[in-house]
């Protein structure tokens, strides 16, 4: 396995038009030509008061599993590789945490990606959000691929387990479903992956300690937001509410208010990775956002 260390913006470049330091001007950066959103499965909790915290105890709700595919000047970028497809019409289902949450899987990443004419070798680069099951599903099933993700999630997962025993169930499964990548590429904060602001690693820790999300920029659609797990649902966002899950409250705050801060100087919008009444309004591969 190799491990290439990936600075931020690696070519000095300075970033005028940003809301922070290492992102892209709005002004300058780079298009990506398409954006798919891929169905990467959904999800049944029986106690919604663990993603909001002292409301709707007992509760069921059903998340949106989402993953996202970017084509850029003849490479691929696959944002996120859901739930193993292995639980493909299992009707079992498939979980993180089997006392709270089951998964259920109704396409697979490969036969989505046939569905454009794709192999999984063509894929350039698996890039990840944070390390939690129905994120990194299947990064066993892109071994030629360049793994991408923060450097602190890395390390977090192999830490020392702290005192929640649902995170530590977590990292022992995110350890497992990582395995050893051949090409793993650390990230350390806001990083622009190919080099021309079209798609930024965004630094929003808090849910794990590396989690990001993911800034794209399209020619029509402008600047669109993916925000992997800094927030699960649009009400959550809009009253700052934190998961009981997430590693760290305060970060995760700080974390929600860059991305309001960004959607207001980049005109850009959030899509949630869980919600799933905002996901079924969402384009479905094999239509795009370009």
């Amino acid at each position: 396995m190799s491990i290439l260390i990936v600075s931020s913006f690696p070519t000095g470049r300075a970033s005028a038009g940003a809301v922070e330091e290492n992102l892209p001007d709005r002004t300058t950066a780079g298009f990506v030509e398409k954006l798919y959103r891929v169905d990467c499965g959904h999800s049944l909790a029986n106690d919604e008061s663990v993603w909001t915290p002292g409301e709707n105890a007992g509760k069921s709700i059903e998340f949106s599993s989402t993953c996202w595919l970017i084509e850029h000047k003849n490479q691929w970028v696959l944002w996120d590789t859901g739930v193993p497809q292995s639980t493909l019409n299992d009707p079992k289902g498939w979980s993180t945490l089997p006392r709270l949450i089951v998964y259920h899987l109704d396409k697979t990443i490969t036969g989505q990606l046939a569905d454009l004419g794709l192999k999984i070798n063509d894929i350039t680069y698996v890039v990840l959000s944070h390390t939690h099951g129905d994120h990194i599903g299947n990064v066993g099933l892109f071994p030629n691929s360049k793994i991408v993700m923060q450097r602190a999630e890395h390390k977090w997962i192999y830490s020392p387990d702290g005192a929640n025993n649902n995170v530590n169930q977590l990292k022992a499964l995110a350890r497992k479903l990582m395995g050893k990548p051949k090409d793993l590429q650390l990230v350390d904060g806001d990083t622009d992956l190919l080099g021309d602001g079209s798609i930024t690693l965004v630094s929003t820790p808090g849910h794990t300690p590396g989690s990001q999300s993911l800034l794209v920029h399209l020619k029509n659609s402008g600047f669109i937001l993916l925000s992997g797990d800094v927030v699960h649902l649009a009400d959550n966002f809009e009253r700052k509410i934190v998961p009981s899950l997430n590693t760290d409250k305060a970060a995760s705050i700080a974390s929600m208010d860059k991305v309001r801060r960004m959607m207001a100087t980049y005109h850009a919008k959030l899509f949630i990775n869980h919600d799933k009444a905002q996901t079924d309004m969402l384009k479905l591969l094999p239509a795009f956002y370009d």
